[in-house]
């Protein structure tokens, strides 16, 4: 089984087919691609791999989901278009953004899972049967694998060493509450190793869940600290947690994020929001 492909680029496939040289496989022995979530670094090369093995694809149906709507780029852009004017943004930001993102956009395309998941199921493998974790938040369909006997943990890239994954806002979801409760949810595990997306494999996944906790609810303050007595959009907010010029591309990323911390923060009733003249407005509670 292979855990994840990899970007849909040259680079990434010659490491790739390196890696897989390495440990002697060959590209018929691999019998499962399964994704952790559907980022271009994580499914980009699920076409070249499947064409080369014959492999079956397993996937989250959240994330298929996800994935479609991704991959139609018209319906990707006007979305996007409407939540960046709704946030305060301007035109002139919106346009250096769209232009930001063309390439990476191509890079979706739908998949159809041979074996959809929805958490809960259980993968035999030759080390032991694999416990699949749905873990939201990061994407809508994230999952973990854990082998309960080894005490490990695959965790995408919803356990990463050395940073916070990125929390984007989605419509209808707080994704923000359901990483919290992800996170929970992998801390109740007996794990001695973590085998992230992202870097070396590492031990102390309790420690990491409880500063990854403590770090959310500081973003929460300093937005609650920020909307002091006023009323300000998304994007009069982004100074309050990056002092720092952000690229047109870390940007959207950046913004999407503080939506998720300020819906999370609506729904659990510290500010609320409101409509003028199209655009958000937030205020505390």
């Amino acid at each position: 089984m292979l855990i994840d492909t990899g970007m849909d680029t040259e680079h990434c496939f010659n490491a790739l087919d390196r890696a897989r040289e390495g440990v002697g496989v060959a590209w018929s022995d691999i019998r499962t691609i399964l994704l952790t979530h559907i980022h271009p670094d994580h499914m980009g090369l699920v076409r070249q791999v499947t064409a080369l093995s014959g492999a079956r694809l397993i996937l989250h149906n959240a994330d298929a989901r996800h994935l479609a709507d991704l991959a139609d780029l018209e319906k990707a852009r006007d979305f996007q278009h409407r939540v960046l004017a709704s946030a305060g943004v301007s035109a002139e930001t919106i346009s250096k953004m769209e232009t930001s993102l063309e390439e990476i956009r191509k890079t979706f395309y739908r998949l159809e899972p041979d074996v959809p998941l929805s958490g809960g199921e259980t993968i035999g493998t030759t080390i032991g049967d694999l416990q699949v974790i749905w873990t939201p938040g990061h994407s809508p369909g994230h999952i973990c694998l854990y082998q309960a006997d080894r005490r490990v943990l695959f965790s995408g890239d919803h356990i990463l060493e050395h940073i916070s994954p990125n929390i984007g806002w989605q419509p209808d979801h707080d994704a923000l509450g359901e990483f919290l409760s992800s996170l929970d949810r992998i801390a109740a595990l007996q794990v001695d190793l973590v085998l992230p997306s992202h870097g070396a494999p590492f031990r102390g996944h309790r420690e990491w869940v409880a500063k990854t906790r403590a770090h959310h609810a500081e973003r929460c303050d300093l937005l609650l600290a920020a909307l002091d007595g006023q009323r300000k959009t998304a994007a009069e907010l982004i100074p309050s947690l990056w002092n720092r010029p952000l690229s047109p591309f870390h940007y959207r990323f950046a913004l999407f994020e503080l939506l998720a911390h300020l819906d999370h923060m609506e729904r659990t009733g510290r500010v609320r929001s409101c409509d003028d003249a199209g655009i958000a407005k937030w205020s505390r509670l």
